[in-house]
């Protein structure tokens, strides 16, 4: 379909010299909609995701981005994608918009202090150094990097790790625009409660293993439906 961003199917890869890895794993992400891979720690979300952005290589299976296959222009898809790991290593000393001037380097500021305020970033911080940035003001900066050079595609490792409650909420309301806008997202948590509030469907990885899809709705309404079972004291 051309409103599918992100798929892959058969994608499976095992770290040497271990049992851990991915196995045949299949998923699709559409164009406006935010998808959650939820597992535990160690259930192999990080690795999944290095598998879907290139940055490992598959034993087997494929990626598909924009409806190309990654391994064949790597470059292109990357050109798509923004990707906001659960660490965001930026140069300390600059300022946010030192550092979206620094990569981008072809608009003005005028542009890059929109793209900030519109993603919620404090004004009186836009000048500040990268290294007294807390870490969900980080995250903006790298997702303004994504906005500036036209990613329609964005990808984040577990995003809202370390937040607090405000930051975090400050987070979804970004995911959610940028799927109104049309994005697709893909992102991973350990955190189900938080992201099925704002996902639209839920993928569950388990040893590797995608054990379970459906719709944010459906997920919801299951866990709404085991804690009315559980007797009240």
């Amino acid at each position: 379909m051309a409103d599918t961003l992100l798929a892959c199917s058969g994608l499976s890869y095992r770290y040497p010299h271990s049992r851990n890895g991915i196995f045949d794993v299949g998923l699709a992400v559409e164009r406006g909609e935010v998808y959650a891979l939820l597992g535990a720690n160690g259930a192999g979300k990080t690795t999944l995701i290095h598998l879907l952005l290139g940055f490992l290589m598959p034993l087997s299976g494929e990626v598909l981005v924009a409806g190309r296959p990654l391994a064949e222009d790597w470059v292109a898809a990357r050109s798509r994608t923004a990707f906001v790991p659960e660490i965001s290593r930026l140069y300390p000393t600059l300022s946010a918009l030192q550092v979206l001037s620094f990569f981008d380097g072809l608009m003005g500021r005028q542009r890059y202090v929109a793209v900030l305020s519109r993603l919620g970033f404090p004004g009186d911080a836009l000048r500040q150094p990268i290294a007294r940035c807390s870490k969900g003001m980080r995250q903006k900066v790298v997702v303004a990097l994504g906005i500036l050079k036209g990613a329609d595609l964005f990808v984040l490792d577990e995003p809202n790790a370390g937040l607090d409650l405000a930051s975090s909420k400050e987070l979804f309301q970004v995911i959610g625009d940028l799927a109104q806008e049309g994005k697709a997202v893909l992102l991973s948590s350990h955190d189900a409660i938080a992201f099925s509030q704002v996902a639209s469907r839920i993928g569950v990885l388990h040893e590797g293993r995608l054990v379970r899809e459906e719709s944010a709705a459906a997920y919801r309404q299951r866990d709404i439906e085991n804690l009315s079972q559980v007797p009240l004291e």
